[in-house]
Order: structure tokens, then C-alpha cells, then sequence
């Protein structure tokens, strides 16, 4: 397991190894993602990061790319980003939900060991398990519940995102298509 005071320490110091992707030799990450571990699922978001700041996007030389072009490129950004957050909580639900689960099949197993073998402690384990299947039950809503309040703001920042995606992309389509019909 990697030391991991020691990756949080190098982020900012350490370059290339570090990096998700090369970059070119005047173009310094903002950012150094190391490749490995937790900051694996930050990846996506690094890309993007790195498209947001990076000043090698080529214009075509048309008006509509000059005036809406960087606006309608950051609202994309912004809808991926915000897809990638719910994502990411989706993925970690999943496996909040895995692990009830599993917890919940192994004291039943336990619970039905306890029921078929007749014991003097018998009584008393078996409403001790019947108790941890119950808090089990309350974590699982309690998980569900916590997802679908994180859930809720994403989603809805999501959709006002792409609304101003899909506005800005349709000023860049009007404006391209008046400039197509007139000229340049």
C-alpha cells in the first residue's frame, strides 16, 4: 500500500511520473494526478481540467467559433464534469450497498448456523443476530436515502448545465449558419 502523505505531499512537487497523460514540452500540468490509489478516479476530471486550461484548442477562423465557441466548450466541460461527480457517488453507493449486502448474507448464514444447532446460548445469539440484521436494514435505507440527497443537486445542476449547453450550442449554430449564408 502506498504511502499515501507522501503522494499528497509530491502532488504539486512531483511532474511527469506523476501525470495521468504527457504533456507537451512547453505545457506544464496545472495539476499532478498520481496514477495509482484513490486519485485514479479523479482521471476524468484531470482531462477535463486540462482541456479547460490548456491553451491549444485551434479555432477555425470563423466568427461563431471566436464569439461562442470558449462558451459553449466550458458548458460542455461543465455537463461532464457534473456527470462525472454523479458517477463517482453512483460507483461509491454501489458499493456501499455490496458491502450491506454481503454483511447481511454472512449474518444470515451465521443466523441459520445458530438455528439448526441447538445450544443453551441459542435464544440469546439468535436475537443478537436478528438485532445486527435490523441495523444492517437501517444502514442500507439510511445509504439510500444519503444517495439520493447527493444525488438530487447534481442532477439538477446537471440538467441547468446542459440547458446552457444546449442555448449556447444553439447561439453558435444560429450565428454559423447566418455567417455560412452571408460570408465571412
Amino acid at each position: 500500500m502506498p504511502n499515501r502523505t507522501y503522494e499528497l505531499r509530491n502532488l504539486y512537487l512531483q511532474q511527469s511520473h506523476y501525470c495521468a497523460e504527457e504533456t507537451g514540452p512547453y505545457q506544464r500540468p496545472v495539476i499532478q494526478w498520481p496514477a495509482t490509489g484513490y486519485w485514479k478516479r479523479f482521471e476524468p476530471d484531470a482531462h477535463l481540467l486540462q482541456q479547460v486550461l490548456s491553451d491549444s484548442y485551434e479555432q477555425t477562423g470563423c466568427i461563431a467559433d471566436q464569439i461562442f465557441g470558449s462558451h459553449k466548450r466550458r458548458q460542455y466541460t461543465d455537463v461532464k464534469h457534473l456527470a462525472n461527480l454523479l458517477s463517482e457517488r453512483a460507483k461509491l453507493h454501489a458499493q456501499h450497498i455490496r458491502d450491506i449486502d454481503d454483511r447481511h448474507r454472512e449474518i444470515q448464514e451465521k443466523k441459520f448456523g445458530v438455528e439448526i444447532n441447538h445450544t443453551p446460548d441459542k435464544a440469546k445469539r439468535l436475537t443478537n443476530l436478528e438485532s445486527q440484521l435490523l441495523q444492517l436494514e437501517a444502514q442500507r435505507r439510511d445509504e439510500e436515502l444519503a444517495f439520493w440527497k447527493d444525488s438530487v443537486e447534481l442532477r439538477q445542476k446537471m440538467f441547468e448545465a446542459a440547458g446552457e449547453y444546449r442555448a449556447a450550442s444553439h447561439r453558435y449554430s444560429v450565428f454559423s449558419a447566418v455567417e455560412g449564408r452571408h460570408g465571412r
